[in-house]
């Protein structure tokens, strides 16, 4: 994520929500005080500073452009010439609603940069450039940031407009006990950015792969349509692996298999669809809103509380995650299957990576390439150049742990860096609770214990509130998703939760639970689930950090979750899940849990891109913003179809032919482990091969 607008947003976002419930005659004063800093800094007198300031006594030669273009269009304004008149117009105004959160004015992006006109033999094109100011209040340290955009001539830099501004800025009466200060200066690409040698290597690659995907497919089609078997080389594995025919069949298949395991395949359904939902309001509210302080009440309110708990959403992949590690895990080893932990780790870097790989190429080389806003310059270009920077991290999944600078590089992916980090423990936990239980249950009891200790621990001796938009965690909020939100030791409870599960469902105890335990199990859920959902109303606008009650809730509040979530997967197992079990074992929910990796992994930046496009703010309010994520989620869902059936099916096929398991065998019957595409556990020896579901 943007860390820079992530600040920018939270600190602003409580101002805002401050101004506005105070309503004594110190509001208007601070309003007051807000509004006559802006006139200060607004575009109006910024081109004036810029066109007046000595500043342009000592420039280079390009700002001396920039100056003769300035007086210009300071003289043609005056006669009213077209081009001038639209320079001005595409410029910020004070904006209307500041006490609404409307501080954040885009300008008019198309208007400026369809300025081109010859004027005494000098080409003037339109740049927009947008600039934020954190005003701060000297006595209380409240900050608020505005941003406005202004047009310039293209011959001005980002530079002259920075060194106006602190000229401006310098100019507010002291009185006003007013600090404003310039954070951000951001001027848009005039000419198209030619194409790097990477980008043209990277897009030839890609071309490449997608032509000889194509020609398998078209032979793979023409074998199937003239009724020739597939022979039992190498050729024959490729073109039927490989056939993004025969993958999408696999893919879109909703037979549901016998020895299926249910439920599962809804909850992580819902769960990536909570998620992506979650980043679509955090998003939303990141870019250009008119009424961003409305945003916390509603977070804060019965109808917005869906938003403000759909963290647990990471936290049901997480169980799910260790239950499937553990379940697999037992199946193999209790069949007299030999661990081979070289192929554990191999096999699931291999099964993790290439799609993420794909990911960093097209953010690093093209994704710049494939738009324009008032926004863009900002938050594209820092992505990029964060994945620059940092892409091994990203491919060592060590991200959460290189500070927020890289974090703004697919920021979303720290889950699977936790979740590698987790993997790489499971065996020092697993094979010991295979083969010596009772050792094996005392490392899970202890590890279970720590994940309940470190995160009250590091959550009171830090103040890190469990409620993340509260005030009384707004001033460190980064510190808090880089050293409590996204680390391995903070997250770790659910993952455990999901490993013991996972160990007492694959000893396939027979004993038929008693009714009094079935209805203990619901009971309990129902309560867990509760306590998640109604804790969050504690923390309100004006809460106040409570030591015992933040380490209760960092001890147990994820724990508790990963409990209710495992046992409805324990009861659909075991044929008590009622309704519950039956909608979430519906066939539907096979072809989309398939592609929820990669709807995970595209969801993010499509939303980023979108909001990154945007021409003018945009009003916030639920339904509006639940229909945006209806359309984007359709979008995602399809694309993510094609990025799994290009880059993320090809590569499972390719760990197939590497390791020989193609070879013609004797038919078995297959569970949904089996069926799923691209998930084949290699770290045991043996001739039977076990699918494993990840995600």
């Amino acid at each position: 994520m943007d860390s820079w607008m992530f600040r920018l947003f939270l600190v602003s976002l409580i101002n805002f929500v401050a101004c506005k419930n105070d309503t004594s005659s110190s509001s208007n004063i601070e309003y007051n005080k807000l509004i006559n800093t802006i006139n200060f800094i607004k575009p109006q007198n910024l081109l004036n500073s810029m066109i007046n300031s000595e500043i342009n006594n000592k420039i280079t030669i390009n700002n001396t452009k920039c100056n003769i273009h300035l007086k210009k269009l300071s003289n043609d304004t005056r006669k009213f010439e077209s081009w001038a008149l639209k320079m001005l117009d595409s410029s910020s105004k004070i904006p209307s609603g500041i006490l609404k959160g409307n501080l954040k004015d885009l300008g008019m992006w198309d208007e400026c940069h369809s300025i081109k006109i010859q004027k005494d033999d000098e080409s003037i094109q339109g740049r927009h450039c947008m600039y934020t100011v954190n005003v701060r209040e000297q006595n209380t340290g409240a900050s608020i940031f505005v941003s406005l955009s202004i047009c310039l001539p293209d011959t001005c830099e980002a530079g002259m407009i920075k060194e106006s501004l602190s000229s401006l800025t310098d100019m507010v009466p002291r009185e006003l006990q007013i600090t404003p200060t310039v954070t951000s200066v951001k001027c848009s690409q005039i000419d198209s950015e030619p194409w790097s040698v990477g980008a043209i290597i990277v897009i030839i690659c890609f071309v490449v792969f997608l032509i000889i995907l194509i020609i398998i497919t078209i032979c793979d089609v023409y074998q199937q349509s003239t009724s020739t078997k597939h022979a039992d080389n190498l050729s024959s594995q490729i073109i039927s692996n490989f056939s993004m025919y025969n993958n999408a069949k696999k893919i879109l298949s909703m037979k549901v298999p016998s020895g299926n395991l249910p439920a599962i395949q809804g909850i992580r359904f819902f769960s990536m669809s909570w998620v992506v939902l979650g980043h679509e309001y955090f998003l939303l509210m990141m870019s250009a809103t008119i009424n961003q302080a409305e945003f916390i009440n509603y977070t804060h309110s019965w109808a917005g509380i869906y938003v403000l708990i759909a963290p647990f959403s990471v936290d049901t992949f997480f169980a799910i995650s260790g239950f499937l590690t553990s379940y697999l895990f037992m199946k193999e080893i209790w069949k007299g299957r030999k661990f081979n932990p070289i192929m554990y780790y191999i096999h699931r870097y291999w099964r993790l990576t290439p799609p993420v790989g794909v990911l960093l190429l097209f953010m690093i080389f093209i994704c710049r390439r494939m738009g324009s806003g008032a926004l863009w310059e900002n938050n594209i270009v820092i992505q990029e150049n964060a994945c620059a920077n940092k892409w091994w991290a990203l491919l060592l999944y060590v991200q959460n742990y290189q500070g927020s600078s890289t974090m703004n590089c697919l920021g979303h992916t720290w889950y699977l860096a936790v979740d590698m980090q987790l993997f790489w423990l499971s065996p020092f936990i697993l094979y010991p609770l295979a083969k010596r239980p009772k050792i094996g249950l005392t490392i899970l009891a202890g590890l279970f214990v720590a994940s309940i200790i470190i995160p009250a621990i590091v959550s009171v001796k830090n103040e890190y509130s469990g409620g993340a938009f509260t005030v009384a965690n707004i001033s460190g909020i980064l510190d808090m998703m880089e050293n409590y939100y996204i680390v391995s030791y903070t997250r770790a409870g659910p993952w455990l939760i999901g490993i013991y599960v996972g160990y007492e469902i694959a000893k396939k105890n027979n004993k038929k639970p008693s009714l009094i335990f079935v209805w203990f199990g619901w009971i309990m859920t129902v309560l867990a689930f509760s306590f998640c959902i109604f804790s969050y109303r504690i923390f309100q606008v004006d809460y106040k950090f409570i030591n015992w009650w933040e380490a209760f809730y960092a001890g147990f509040a994820r724990h508790t979750w990963a409990c209710g979530i495992c046992w409805i997967i324990y009861a659909s197992i075991h044929g008590f899940g009622g309704v519950i079990s039956t909608v979430l074992s519906l066939p539907i929910f096979l072809p989309l849990s398939r592609i929820s990796y990669s709807i995970y992994l595209i969801h993010y930046v499509y939303e980023y891109m979108r909001i990154s496009a945007i021409r003018s703010p945009v009003y916030f309010d639920d339904i509006r913003t639940i229909q945006t994520f209806l359309g984007d989620y359709v979008a995602i869902i399809l694309i993510s179809f094609l990025f799994c059936l290009v880059f993320e099916s090809p590569f499972v096929a390719l760990e197939k032919i590497i390791l020989g398991t193609n070879k013609t065998k004797k038919p078995q019957k297959k569970s949904n482990d089996d069926e799923e595409v691209g998930e084949i556990n290699y770290a045991y020896n043996g001739n039977n091969n076990t699918k494993k579901v990840d995600y």
